[in-house]
């Protein structure tokens, strides 16, 4: 590992961006800060970095080593370890950039868990992205609540938010939330903290505007969403999609105040559908357009940070949630769990991997950036399962050219 010293810190966080929450536990946060990432981790050695702060070389690669190399311990099983999703305890369905990180501190937890209390927690970790063709659409499909695990943690507007799912589950008291947090300033003014306390938000991957200095040439930049519906950006956009899906955490906004005419204004501004992290090489490689629509975590991977401008904007950042239920009968049993999950430690590794949370004594970066959520009521009045097969019915054949 003694070769990582002299990589910058930029180079680092780009092959290994699951590191970041070590640089923020040694109070390196502006190192891997917007404004560090773009000023000083380009140019600024691992190894330089440590000398000049007077941090130990050995333990700190001690604790990169342990988050970059594989661990039978530390590694979460998936899904397919399974057979019977209701005999696990805990299922988490992470957003990109968060399942790493989390999988291994949970892991870590829980296995600690077990050898202190002897508590045996059967659990599975899954990247959301992996599942939303497969593991949501048998979710409608389950008719008892002894077919789900007993704490779900899954990510972005998915199936538990559907009415189907609400109604069977939800709404009945058999699924709650957990947890009495201080909000943030930020969590609070966007209203995310569910009133009627059956979701439990503990965290948002936050969507933002990324551009390319080089191809938005004299446009002005966008400052809130709704300036990239402005024709000024046609065939310039790249969101999360393909041509049979595009990320409905980006779409259900611009639907919620404009309708299918807003998406109709969208769909000709968009030049291509990609993951983030393909987006990523898109804008190192020079050969995409002037925007992108990604997590905040993702921009941070640019190699070039002078190339590009991160843009939060104005009206906030997309909140795509990541929610947390519990069965209400399995509260009591599995509260060490649940503690964990909605407490101060696995929030701070959250802030560290530059996700935002409802902690209001937890510090960051990104805390106090504002935030765009469409609302409970909304969330609760509209089916957004219905509500997303109507998105996809006007805005998949708008963009299908895109893929031509």
């Amino acid at each position: 590992m003694n070769e990582l010293l002299t990589l910058t810190i930029a180079e680092l966080l780009n092959r290994y961006p699951e590191t970041r929450p070590v640089f923020a536990a040694h109070g390196l946060e502006t190192l891997v800060s917007e404004d560090g990432m773009r000023v000083l981790a380009p140019f600024l050695t691992l190894g330089t970095a440590l000398r000049s702060r007077n941090i130990g070389t050995e333990s700190f690669l001690r604790l990169l080593e342990e988050v970059v190399v594989a661990d039978e311990v530390l590694e979460a099983p998936g899904l397919s370890d399974f057979r019977d999703q209701g005999d696990l305890t805990l299922l988490a369905l992470m957003p990109c950039g968060l399942k790493v990180p989390f999988g291994r501190v949970v892991s870590s937890f829980l296995e600690e868990l077990k050898s202190r209390e002897g508590m045996q927690i059967t659990y599975a970790v899954e990247g959301n992205l992996n599942q939303e063709l497969s593991y949501y659409p048998y979710v409608n499909t389950i008719e008892t609540v002894n077919e789900l695990p007993d704490i779900i943690v899954s990510a972005d507007f998915n199936a538990f938010y559907s009415h189907r799912f609400y109604q069977r589950f939800v709404e009945t008291g058999d699924f709650v939330s957990y947890g009495d947090i201080a909000s943030t300033a930020a969590f609070a003014a966007a209203g995310i903290p569910d009133p009627q306390r059956q979701y439990f938000v503990f965290g948002v991957n936050p969507l933002v505007i990324v551009a390319d200095l080089d191809k938005v040439g004299e446009r002005s930049l966008p400052t809130c969403w709704d300036d990239i519906l402005d024709p000024t950006w046609e065939r310039s956009i790249t969101l999360r999609g393909n041509e049979d899906f595009f990320c409905h955490a980006v779409l259900l906004p611009f639907y919620q105040q404009g309708g299918a005419e807003a998406l109709r204004k969208l769909a000709p501004n968009v030049m291509d559908g990609l993951h983030p992290a393909q987006m990523v090489k898109r804008i190192d490689s020079g050969q995409g357009g002037a925007l992108y629509v990604m997590p905040e975590f993702f921009a941070h991977r640019v190699k070039n940070q002078q190339q590009i401008k991160i843009i939060w904007p104005q009206d906030g950042a997309l909140a795509s949630p990541v929610t947390l239920q519990v069965k209400k009968n399995k509260v009591e049993e599995l509260k060490p769990v649940l503690d964990y999950l909605t407490g101060p430690e696995l929030a701070s590794a959250m802030v560290g991997a530059r996700f935002p949370v409802p902690h209001a004594e937890v510090p960051g970066e990104l805390q106090d950036a504002p935030l765009k959520w469409l609302g409970w009521d909304w969330l609760r009045n509209n089916d957004l399962s219905a509500v997303n097969a109507a998105i996809d019915k006007v805005f998949l054949p708008a963009v299908k050219g895109v893929f031509k």
